[in-house]
Formats: structure tokens, C-alpha cells, sequence
């Protein structure tokens, strides 16, 4: 089961700031275990073929269909304006500050608005995603905590079937075409690890690198409604760390019996996030907007309205497979809100420190799958990728991080990339 340790040891545990005006589906589920499983003596006889046998036998998991949708969450602050043009929308703010009191039931690609519409019934509550503040996670966004276990739970669907002979996966558009690339993996490695290792692990893999490439477009001017620029969203301080957590809530589980059916996966991960979430001590949902406050003026200008990139003035730009918190600064914070924070996380909460697999038996999982990247869109006007040999790959995300970062400073300030 999911576990975390809220201190220097690592974490294992396991959008945007548009308004987004789609909803998902909030039925009983679309995905079942196989309603005509092959006969006994079908079944016997594949037992008793030989190892070499291509056909390896029935999946355990049901087909998980592709991911198409996307939480549209937190731009980071609350209480935002939205503009169109240089009009203020009056009835609308941007920014539900939540405790794990206040979420919502999990829906596999689950694609609700988290938004404050004045008008009565103008949008539904769903899984009513927001922003929270854990003592030892810093702020974490529940929407991409959603989109990533989402994401992993797909890539299990999809190794579960061709672990052993390899497939192309194509992905939906986000910024550029993409696909996943993944050859066959080898038997030893598979008889040495066993599959399920070798499934969670590069799955939860995929995910993160898929949630980097997210954040990498979004700073490049993608977005899912063309009138609202995603830039400001791109690396917001709390969405590196919501992605690890959850690309890493199916770290330990039973995939077989979690996968078994929607429902049951729904009902599971609503579980896995309260264990997560709990561990990493989230304060009250009052305590937590007045921490979203403390921060205005450092990470966040309350000044600036929707879709301004100078919103969001500081960006978590580290995409290594170990990400450290950023937690409130020590000098920011009325005595007040610093007195209500010891009370509720102690004096001096260490950082949490997630961790996400990138290898098995000291093989990388950059060998086992390539994300294959072709920018497209106003992704593909950007001059970095004029200069770059097409389809970029997860092994070219540094360089694209190095040049975010130096236009980041450029444009936001020298510490943009710093948490004080």
C-alpha cells in the first residue's frame, strides 16, 4: 500500500490556469473485465504451451481506453480575475483553495472545471479539484495529481498487453504529435524482475516524462483554448510535485485487482489520494488560502489577471526524477499565519522528497520507451525547435529546461526558479 515519509528520506508515495468549460463523464465506468474470456479448454491449453510461445496468454487487465481529456485546475493564487482582451469577466475568479475534505469522487479521465462562477448552477462540482497546502508537500494541485495517476494507470493497460513484444502507442495532441515508442523488453529482465515490477515501474515512468512535456509546452505557448495562453501555467510552483505524487499513488498496489474494472479503480484512488495526501499533513482549506496570500507579491501577483503570464512569478523548473518541496518561505507570512502553520505542521516541517523509478536492475527505463515528439502548432514557431533534429525525444528535455530557465530569469527575475 502507498506510503510516505514526510522527512530527508524520500517519498514514494504516490492545470492548468485557463478556465476550461468541459465536463467529464461522471458515469459507473467504460472499461470491464473481458466479458467473453476464452473457454476452459482454450485457457488450458495456452497454460500448457511451451515458454517460447508467442501467445502469451489472456490479459489481466481490461483495456483502459486512451486518455483524451484534461483537468483544467489552478492557476496558481486564488481569487484571480479572467479577462478577455482588456474586459474583467465580473462573475468569474479562478483559484478553489481545498482541504481533502473538500474533494470530490475520482473519475478516470475526468475533465471538470475548477472555477468560481457567480451564477447559480453554472458549473457542476465533479471532482472538485483545487489547490491545498501540506505541511511537508507545499502546495499541491489536485488536478495534476488526478491527470498523472490517470496516465499511469493507461501505460499499465497498455504493458500489461505488450511488455514482451513491444508497440507504438499514439498519444494525443498536446503541442506536438506524440507517441511512444516501446521495443520489446527483454525476457531476462522480465524473469528476473517479474512483470509487475517492470509494468508499474516504466508505467509510473512514462507518466512523469509525459507530465514534463506538459509543463515544457504549456511554457511555449500551448494551450487547450487558443484565446488563453497556458505560458503562465507552465512549471507553476506546485505542479512538478502534484505530478510525482501522482505518477507514484500506484507505487506497491495490486494492479490486477485495482485495474479490475472503472469503478473499481475510481473508488481505489480516492482512497490512495486521502492516504497520500494525509501523509504529507495538508492544513485546514481557511489556513490555506491565507498561506496562498502570504506568498502574493514572491510567488504569485494577485495584481495581474488571467491569462497574464506574470501572474505566476516563480517556477519549479528541477525535472529530475527526485523533486524536494518548495514549502512557504520562512520570511514571508503575517505572525499570524506563521503561529497557525506551527500549530497545525510544528515548528520548522522538513520538505518532502519524491522519488520516481527511472530504472529497474540498473537498466533505464530511457532505454526501455522513447516519447517521440513532433511540435506542432505554435509549439513548432518556437526557434528552439527550428534549431533541434526532429521528433525530439524525453532525452532532449533537459536542454529545452536550461534554455526555459534562463528566459524565466530574464523575463520574471534572477531567483524566478527559487522558492524564496
Amino acid at each position: 500500500m502507498l506510503r510516505a515519509v514526510t522527512s530527508l528520506t524520500k517519498i514514494t508515495i504516490g492545470l492548468s490556469a485557463v478556465v476550461w468549460l468541459g465536463t467529464g463523464c461522471l458515469g459507473s465506468g467504460r472499461w470491464f473485465p473481458d466479458p467473453h474470456p476464452p473457454a476452459p479448454g482454450v485457457l488450458l491449453m495456452q497454460k500448457l504451451a511451451p515458454d517460447s510461445a508467442l501467445d502469451f496468454g489472456p490479459t489481466r487487465i481490461p483495456e483502459i481506453p486512451a486518455r483524451r481529456k484534461a483537468r483544467m485546475c489552478c492557476a496558481f493564487g486564488t481569487d484571480m480575475t479572467v479577462k478577455v482582451g482588456e474586459w474583467v469577466l465580473p462573475f468569474l475568479k479562478v483559484g478553489q483553495i481545498k482541504d481533502l475534505t473538500g474533494l470530490g469522487p475520482h473519475r478516470y479521465d475526468g475533465a471538470t472545471a475548477a472555477i468560481d462562477d457567480s451564477r447559480q448552477g453554472a458549473f457542476p462540482g465533479g471532482e472538485a479539484n483545487g489547490l491545498m497546502y501540506t505541511c511537508n508537500g507545499g502546495f499541491i494541485d489536485t488536478a495534476h495529481v488526478r491527470e498523472t495517476v490517470d496516465w499511469a494507470a493507461y501505460f499499465v493497460s497498455v504493458l500489461d498487453r505488450d511488455l514482451e513484444t513491444g508497440t507504438t502507442v499514439e498519444l494525443s495532441p498536446e503541442g506536438a504529435d506524440r507517441r511512444i515508442v516501446i521495443p520489446p523488453v527483454p525476457p531476462e529482465l522480465i524473469a528476473e524482475y517479474g512483470r509487475d515490477e517492470l509494468i508499474i515501474g516504466l508505467a509510473q515512468w512514462l507518466s512523469y516524462q509525459g507530465s514534463v512535456w506538459h509543463e515544457i509546452a504549456q511554457w511555449y505557448g500551448w494551450s487547450l483554448v487558443t484565446l488563453y495562453p497556458e505560458t503562465l501555467s507552465g512549471f507553476s510552483p506546485e505542479d512538478p510535485i502534484s505530478n510525482a505524487i501522482g505518477v507514484n499513488l500506484l507505487s506497491g498496489v495490486d494492479v490486477e485487482q485495482l485495474l479490475s474494472s472503472e469503478k473499481t479503480y475510481n473508488a481505489h484512488v480516492d482512497q490512495l489520494i486521502q492516504r497520500g495526501l494525509e501523509d504529507l499533513n495538508p492544513v485546514s482549506a481557511d489556513l490555506a488560502a491565507d498561506v496562498v496570500q502570504a506568498v502574493d507579491g514572491v510567488w504569485w501577483d494577485s495584481q495581474a489577471s488571467l491569462p497574464d503570464n506574470e501572474i505566476v512569478l516563480r517556477r519549479y523548473l528541477d525535472i529530475d526524477t527526485e523533486l524536494e518541496a518548495w514549502l512557504m518561505p520562512e520570511h514571508v507570512g503575517s505572525p499570524d499565519v506563521r503561529a497557525r502553520l506551527d500549530e497545525q505542521c510544528g515548528e520548522n516541517p522538513e520538505p518532502a522528497k519524491i522519488h520516481i523509478r527511472d530504472s529497474v536492475g540498473g537498466v533505464p527505463f530511457d532505454e526501455l520507451a522513447t516519447f517521440e515528439i513532433m511540435p506542432t502548432g505554435k509549439t513548432a514557431e518556437q526557434p528552439v525547435f527550428r534549431q533541434m533534429t526532429l521528433p525530439i525525444s524525453q532525452r532532449d528535455f533537459p536542454h529545452l529546461v536550461e534554455e526555459i530557465t534562463a528566459k524565466t530569469r530574464a523575463e520574471l527575475g534572477p531567483r524566478a526558479d527559487l522558492p524564496d
